[in-house]
């Protein structure tokens, strides 16, 4: 039998200061997955720290069996090394990467999938919205037959795909807009997005971008208290050609 990984991160590194309206979204977005999710699948966690209640409920999902496994890191680890962390440790044939401010509507997962499944020829991610950002005439490329959409830049804080096309266009970058940084090297990959027919995700903290140039501490203290440095600051330019300093972190 098929099933999915769905890999959540919690408390988003590109909104640092909101850990309670995050919660919020957080218990909304966990609801709804254990409500509206009728595909096989199961759910990963990293919480990011910051906060003990935080912890102490996402335990509690865990118990309920809402949650298959919880990681919690005292740091702060950004979205994108989580992210890649889950990854490694999913055993599902499709992994969905999503962000713990979406509420997820009925079917989103299984209409998300029969996109991948019904175009098997095609080089494709799939998710199951386009953010108003996205929804241009330049990234829109197609409507197909069954009315699903292609698109090509769709969906960067929620993604579908198989672990193989994951490992092909190389893991997230540690980055304050990683996912777009990820989703421009998919394209070069020549890799589009599929949409089902209407969107299936409510985005309750649209942001309409952040600031890339603005710095993210990535790094983890040891018990000496020596500090694990996962930061850069390389200018834009070089996400581009692909040159990542991250350690454990291979953008390619």
């Amino acid at each position: 039998m098929n099933f999915a990984s769905i890999l959540l991160v919690h408390y988003s590194q590109t909104d640092p200061d909101n850990s309670n309206s995050r919660f919020e979204m957080l218990k909304k977005c966990i609801q709804s997955l254990k409500e509206n999710t009728d595909y096989p699948a199961e759910i990963l966690v990293w919480d990011n720290g910051k906060s003990i209640n935080d912890t102490n409920w996402l335990v509690e999902q865990v118990q309920n069996g809402t949650i298959n496994l919880l990681l919690r890191s005292k740091d702060n680890m950004s979205f994108g090394y989580a992210w890649n962390a889950l990854a490694r440790l999913a055993s599902g044939d499709f992994l969905a990467f999503v962000c713990n401010d979406l509420e997820f509507r009925p079917g989103w997962l299984s209409q998300t999938i029969a996109g991948l499944e019904k175009y098997p020829e095609r080089k494709l991610i799939a998710t199951p919205y386009i953010t108003p950002d996205k929804d241009r005439p330049n990234y829109n490329k197609e409507v197909l037959s069954d009315g699903y959409r292609i698109n090509s830049m769709a969906g960067s804080n929620c993604f579908v795909l198989t672990p193989q096309v994951f490992k092909d266009i190389g893991e997230i970058p540690h980055h304050r807009i990683g996912g777009s940084f990820w989703y421009r090297r998919m394209v070069r990959k020549g890799y589009l997005v599929i949409v089902p027919p209407t969107d299936l995700v409510c985005h309750l903290a649209f942001r309409h971008g952040v600031d890339w140039k603005k710095p993210v501490k990535v790094e983890k203290k040891l018990l000496n208290n020596e500090i694990v440095n996962y930061d850069y600051h390389i200018e834009k330019k070089k996400y581009y050609d692909g040159k990542q300093r991250a350690a454990g972190c291979s953008i390619g």
